[in-house]
Order: structure tokens, then C-alpha cells, then sequence
């Protein structure tokens, strides 16, 4: 299947649910009151569920644990309501797929968006939209998988053999899974913003304009995948440089610090919630 045929099966791309959308809706709308918000989540009773887990683990939670929305929303406050809301969302929206290890992909998931999320307070970024582009940045892999199981085989075999992983997917299929995730997030209705960074997450610097989100996505890889290669006096200028040549005018100050403390707790979302 090539681009244009990707594009003509966009009616069958998941759907957000209508009370998933309208959730969504009123959790980034700014005067909706944390009460309604908690009275909507709880509706939902898998949303509520996610979300009370996701308010009790180890990087929201605090010594007592909570067992009520309303606790959970009073607890975690808008800003990281929305960001859990929207994990939740995503997470339920997209089935579960044959062959696919779900913590650790959620995992590895969790880690690039808090990652993301951290950097993008210290050049200028939305932190939230830094989050949620993170969230769905590889929503595509999962699609794939659902809808044609051999061929994510293939792709996961071929990045064994040490091909490039996206190239394979495009010789493949024709488009590859940023691809795939970015015609989601538009049918979604996402922002353009956010579109982009999944589009252009592994080359950032061909997004016209330049997107900040796809620049923090993919410097936000760099951190998962060689952190433990650096020694920890080098860690600052190699961030510095690795930001500059993406883009990113970054402050430096207890980055290095942050990140060390942030090592780990997405995987431990991820195999909370998977």
C-alpha cells in the first residue's frame, strides 16, 4: 500500500469515542472546573481506572494512596490531569496488537514524553503539546501491527538485522509509521503543531517550519537510547551540543540533574498501566 492508498483508508483509522472526545474537550478547555472534569472522568469507567492508577504510581503518587476521582483530580491538579487523560484516551482508543509487548512499548512511550516534557520548559515549548506529541509519536507502530501483523514481523526483523527501521517501512509498505501516526493524530483533530512532530520526529530539521515537538522527540531518543554511554560530567555539553544541532536553544541549568531523576519512571507507567 502506498501513501494515496494509506490516505483512502483514513475512515478506518480508531476513532476516538464520543465521551473520550468530549473529555478531552473539557479537560483542555480553561474554564472548565476541576469538579466537572472529575465528574466526567468518572463516567468513563476505564479512563477512571487508568487514571486512578496513573495518580497512585510512583511519579504522580504521594505517601497515601487515593481511591476516588475526585481525590485523584485534587491530587494531580489540571495540567497533569490533562496529560493523564490524554495517555488514557490514547491508550483505549488503539487495540492491542499480536506480537506487540505492550509495557515496554508504553514504557519506552512514557519515557520519551516525560523527557520531552522536561526539555520543552526550558525552550519556550507548550510542555503539555511537548507531552502529547510524545504520547502518540509512535502510535503508527501499533496501527501497523493491528492491521497487518506479518509485516510489523518484518519491520522488527529487519531493525534485528540492523536496517534502518523507517526507510524498511517505506521500501515495505509504501509510508512508515511517523506517517501513519500523523494521519491519526489530524484525524483526531490534533494540532498542526502536534501533526508535525510525529511527521518529522527522526528529521526535524526538514519540517517547514521547523518543529520544536519532532526536535524534542527525537533528542528525547537520544536520552532513552545512550544516556548510560556518557559519563555524568559529560552529560551537560553533550545535551547542549546534541540540542543545538537540533534546533533547540535549551536551558542547561539541573537538566542533567532532572533527566537522572526522570531515568526510569516511565517504564514503570508503562508496565503499571499495560
Amino acid at each position: 500500500m502506498d501513501s494515496a492508498a494509506l490516505l483512502s483508508h483514513v475512515d478506518e483509522l480508531p476513532r476516538l469515542p464520543k465521551a473520550i472526545s468530549e473529555l478531552l474537550e473539557m479537560v483542555n478547555d480553561d474554564n472548565a472546573s476541576i469538579r466537572n472534569i472529575a465528574t466526567k472522568v468518572s463516567h468513563d469507567p476505564l479512563i477512571s481506572a487508568k487514571v486512578l492508577r496513573l495518580a497512585n504510581c510512583a511519579h504522580y503518587g504521594h505517601s497515601r494512596e487515593v481511591g476516588s476521582i475526585d481525590e485523584a483530580v485534587v491530587r494531580l491538579g489540571m495540567q497533569t490531569l490533562r496529560t493523564l487523560v490524554l495517555a488514557s484516551a490514547v491508550m483505549g482508543a488503539v487495540p492491542k496488537c499480536e506480537g506487540v509487548d505492550l509495557a515496554k512499548f508504553w514504557g519506552e512511550t512514557f519515557e520519551v514524553a516525560l523527557y520531552s516534557q522536561e526539555m520543552a520548559k526550558r525552550c519556550g515549548v507548550n510542555s503539555e503539546e511537548a507531552f502529547t506529541c510524545a504520547i502518540l509519536h509512535r502510535i503508527g507502530d501499533l496501527l501497523i501491527a493491528s492491521v497487518s501483523p506479518e509485516d510489523a514481523r518484518r519491520v522488527a526483523a529487519a531493525v534485528a538485522e540492523g536496517k534502518d527501521k523507517h526507510q524498511f517501512e517505506r521500501e515495505l509498505l509504501g509510508y512508515d509509521s511517523p506517517d501513519v501516526g500523523a494521519l491519526l493524530a489530524k484525524n483526531w483533530k490534533f494540532t498542526p503543531a502536534l501533526v508535525q512532530g510525529i511527521l518529522y520526529q527522526d528529521h526535524p530539521k526538514d519540517a517547514q517550519p521547523f518543529s520544536p515537538l519532532a526536535a524534542l522527540i527525537r533528542l528525547a531518543h537520544n536520552i532513552l537510547d545512550d544516556w548510560d554511554a556518557i559519563e555524568d560530567e559529560d552529560k551537560t555539553s553533550w545535551l547542549s551540543q546534541l540540542a543545538t544541532q537540533k534546533g533547540l536553544h535549551m536551558e542547561m541549568g539541573g537538566l542533567r540533574l532532572k533527566l537522572s531523576e526522570l531515568r526510569g519512571e516511565g517504564f514503570a507507567i508503562g508496565k503499571e498501566l499495560a
